[in-house]
């Protein structure tokens, strides 16, 4: 630490785990300058112990943050413009949830261009490959197109394609058999250049899986 003749610093610092002991930098006496030096070492001590306590508490924040997206049931789980998928649950029987999803379709004027039966062929390929762990009670994933969404959509940008057909996931997990979760993806483009095609379609999967929890209330 430096010191220039004839001056005195007015630095008055506080100990937050000692508060009664202020702490002055007088330039005037040898002596001074020795209690300012101590000080000032325990200061900085005291300083680097609060820095290394944020930083942690900035890590523990980061890895604990994401176990708080989970709603509650028939609730939206996750949602938001950086997260690619949004989740519903909704409590239930599975075949009755997938019909309601398949009347609010039809209600729509779409129909199922197919179905994709994945928990069966999980099954069926986890006996084939010895990994017989179950991964889910039921899995299905519904696939459609609107006719008309999609020609805006391809027309803005033909590369919108990846997005097609359009997908609602509805499954089970093992144990839980009456917790149905319904999720879609969420159409994410790179620049969000031609986002204003692409919000129709979020809107479309948004409002099947609405009807899908209004009509599972008032059939309950």
């Amino acid at each position: 630490m430096q010191y220039r003749t004839g001056t005195q610093w007015n630095f008055h610092l506080v100990d937050r785990e000692h508060p009664h002991d202020d702490i002055y930098f007088h330039r005037r006496s040898c002596r001074s300058k020795i209690y300012g030096m101590v000080y000032c070492k325990k200061y900085m001590m005291t300083l680097h112990s609060h820095v290394i306590k944020f930083t942690i508490a900035v890590i523990c924040l980061a890895v604990v943050q994401p176990l708080f997206a989970q709603q509650l049931p028939g609730q939206k789980m996750t949602n938001g413009n950086k997260i690619p998928v949004v989740i519903y649950t909704v409590k239930g029987n599975y075949d009755e949830v997938w019909n309601d999803l398949k009347t609010a379709l039809n209600d729509r004027g779409l129909v199922i261009s197919s179905i994709s039966h994945v928990g069966e062929m999980l099954e069926r390929t986890g006996e084939v490959l010895g990994r017989t762990k179950k991964i889910y009670g039921k899995a299905n994933i519904m696939e459609f197109c609107s006719a008309i969404i999609s020609r805006d959509m391809l027309e803005r940008n033909p590369h919108f394609l990846a997005f097609c057909p359009y997908q609602i996931m509805v499954y089970t997990l093992p144990g839980h058999p009456k917790k149905v979760y319904l999720s879609y993806r969420r159409l994410i483009w790179n620049d969000n250049s031609g986002r204003e095609v692409l919000i129709p379609v979020e809107k479309l999967l948004e409002g099947l899986i609405n009807d899908v929890i209004e009509m599972h209330k008032e059939f309950k």
